[in-house]
This record gives structure tokens, sequence and C-alpha cells, in this order.
């Protein structure tokens, strides 16, 4: 056995990327033994769509990591700009200056298991793989392991799978699933260099043809783009990637002189498309946290900003437990608080993601109301009071934005 592995632990943490490795910072600031292990090498890329809003960046800096996130220059995020068809809103994405950003996966897990392991209780191995499960009746309590293919024991109080929507972990425990959605779109993306950037960093986002494209900036001159389209289209990409996807991100409003010099860096990344579910997050001496729990489609692109939340619940969770509080008890304290605060964006998720385009004369409505400067305006007094009117998924997260810009208006009156 390898005497540099720690085979005795408080949690032992499958998976090392944002989930994994944001969960161990936490219980390493709180004095615990963690082993955090990962099947891939580090520094390396994963699937993602990069996106953290500025709320999530907000968990980035009470974790004591933005600094460093933010160090490799990726560009603040303030605006928002949505093309439906040929029509373009654009708005500031928070009220108060607050940004998001895009960072490169490859930098951002590093910086979080670097803050991990600089606290002393905390370990990470990478290219490690959990070959199967320890129990003591029906109780987990630990795994067995292969670091560069010998296999060792490690014993741990709790096991957690932070291992994404293929998660050995989940495939181990069988845990209840909640709910389940099959894929809804395909997704390809890439990065690009060279692409003609906005006045003010934005998250773009092109619902055309029953397709979308977005835009994510990351560092200067470095964008990621990606297109979410219809199962029918997915084989007419994957048989010619990278000029399917061009000519297609091409054809967006706006985008044929932006893009006319823009370079691929790496290669065109795709799916047939990401399965939807909650499971239930915690058993006999496992848990299960971020993509392993719940996953989404990546059109709202919350996947990593959901992972860091659940950080912080079952991070204080597991404290409790460890520290002598009821075990089902602290779990499922944390499975409330996930579910109150995710499931109804993963309900939002769903809806979004299956919406067709706008009707033909929906479009002629919006276009006809956009081309007036004063019938715009007339648009802008009549949202006040019509949320009433949209559908039921985005009421809540709408009443929440308008608060948020309202008290920004409030707090202008004042100083004014």
């Amino acid at each position: 056995m390898d005497s540099s592995i720690p085979q005795d632990v408080d949690v032992l943490i499958v998976g090392g990327r944002v989930a994994g490795a944001s969960l161990a910072l936490l219980l390493g600031q709180r004095g615990h033994r963690v082993l955090l292990v990962d099947r891939d090498r580090f520094p390396s890329d994963t699937m993602s769509t990069h996106y953290m809003s500025w709320m999530h960046v907000a968990l980035l800096n009470q974790l004591g990591v933005l600094a460093d996130v933010e160090a490799a220059g990726f560009r603040r995020i303030t605006r928002a700009r949505t093309c439906i068809e040929d029509c373009i809103l654009d708005a500031p994405i928070s009220s108060n200056g607050d940004y998001a950003l895009a960072p490169r996966r490859n930098h951002l897990d590093a910086v979080l298991v670097n803050a991990a392991t600089a606290h002393d209780g905390v370990e990470f191995r990478d290219h490690t793989r959990v070959h199967s499960l320890l129990h003591e009746g029906e109780r987990v309590i630990g795994a067995r392991i292969t670091v560069d293919g010998k296999p060792i024991n490690v014993r741990a109080c709790v096991v957690v799978g932070a291992d994404g929507k293929h998660s050995t972990i989940a495939r181990e425990v069988q845990p209840v699933v909640i709910d389940s959605t099959p894929a809804l779109r395909p997704a390809y993306y890439g990065y690009y260099e060279g692409v003609i950037p906005l006045p003010d960093p934005a998250i773009e986002l092109y619902f055309t043809g029953d397709q979308i494209g977005f835009v994510f900036p990351m560092q200067p001159g470095l964008d990621c783009l990606a297109l979410e389209m219809q199962p029918v289209d997915f084989d007419a990409v994957r048989h010619a990637p990278r000029d399917e996807f061009e000519r297609r991100f091409r054809a967006l409003p706006t985008m044929h002189e932006r893009f006319a010099n823009a370079r691929l860096v790496g290669k065109i990344i795709g799916t047939r498309g990401i399965e939807n579910y909650i499971r239930k997050p915690y058993g006999p001496g496992w848990a299960l946290t971020g993509d392993a729990g719940l996953l989404m489609d990546p059109s709202t692109g919350l996947g990593m900003g959901n992972a860091l939340g659940q950080s912080f619940w079952l991070a204080g969770a597991l404290d409790a437990a460890l520290n002598g509080a009821d075990w089902d008890e602290a779990m499922a304290e944390f499975q409330r608080q996930r579910d109150e605060a995710l499931v109804p964006l993963y309900k939002f998720t769903l809806w979004y993601t299956a919406e067709h385009s706008p009707s033909a004369a929906s479009l002629a409505a919006l276009r006809g109301m956009l081309a007036s400067p004063a019938t715009s305006r007339m648009l802008a007094t009549a949202l006040a009071d019509g949320l009433e009117a949209l559908p039921p998924p985005i009421q809540s997260i709408l009443e929440r934005n308008k608060a948020a810009f309202s008290s920004m208006i409030q707090k202008d009156a004042v100083v004014a």
C-alpha cells in the first residue's frame, strides 16, 4: 500500500472538480480529515457551460478563491444580450455592479483544489479511480480505490459522490430517483479566438429556428461558443462538426461579421444531450452532491453554481454529523436546503429548454413593438404589472430580479 495516501479519513470525496473541491475546502476549514480523489489528471478541462452568474461569483468570493480565479484574466461579464430571431434586447445582469465570469475549467478546478489542500487535513490524488465501496451491513464505510494500478482500501466516516453525471458512487448505492426527464437537446461547443467583442462583456443568447446559441466571454480574445439544437440536427453536426457548427454560428443575427476572423482553439465538443434528474442525496454513510445528485440541461448555465451552493449546505450537514448530530436529521436538512433552492430552477430549466420558437404572430407583435422607441417605452411601463400573464415557472425568478433592481432604484433616489 502507498503510505502517502491517507487510509482512514473523516470524508472521502470522489470527484475533484467544482462540487468536490469546494466541499473539501469547506470541510478543511472546519478541521476535518479529507481525501479528495479524481480519475482525471489535473489540471485538465471537462465538458462544461463555463458560466458562473454574479450570485455564484459571490460564492467564489466567500470561499476565498475569487482573486485567484480572476488572476487568469477572465473578463467580468456585466450585461446579458438576448436575440430572439432578429430582435435584440440588452440589459445589465445585476442591480449593483456585480458581474459574472466564464472561467476555463482547467484553471477554476485547479484553483479550488489548491485552496482545499492548503488545509493540513486535506489530501488530493488525481488519476485515482474508485473500484468499489466498502460496507458494514448496509452502511458505507469507505472505498477500494486504485492509484496508478495499485488497490488501496480507504476507510471513511462518509463517502461523497461528487463525480458528475456518470457517478460511480451513485451507480454503487442506487439512490432513489425523485424525478427524471430524458435529454432534451443535443449540444456542441468550442473555444474561439478572434470573435469581435461587444463594447461591454455580455453573455449572449440567440434563439433562432428552434436552436439556442451562446457566447461566453472568457479571457480577452477568447470566447466559448455553444449551440443547443433539436435531436434531428445532431447527426448533421456530428459528421462535420467544425464546418456545420461554424455555418450555424455565422447565420446567427449580428454574428456574420463578428465571426469572420474567428479561429477554433482545439476541437468542437458535443453530446446528444444531458439527462435531467433529481436523486435522494444521502443514505447510510454516503452522500451525493453536484451533478451526481441533481442534474439539469445546461441551457440555463446553472451547473457549476448549483454545485457550489450544494457544497455550503452539505459541508454544514457533514460537519454537524461528524460532531455528533443525528445523521438522518443532518442530511435531511441538506436535502431540504438543496430542494428548496434548486428544484424550482430544475423545473424552470425543463420548461425553458423544451420551449420552441415563438409563433409567427408573436414575433410579428414583438417586432412591431420594438420597431418604435415610443412603443418600446410603453412596453417597459406595462411590464411592471404584467408578471401574472407570464408562465408560472418564470414568475418567481422575475419577482426576485425585479425586487433587486427596485432596491437599486431606491438607493439612487436617496443619493439624488
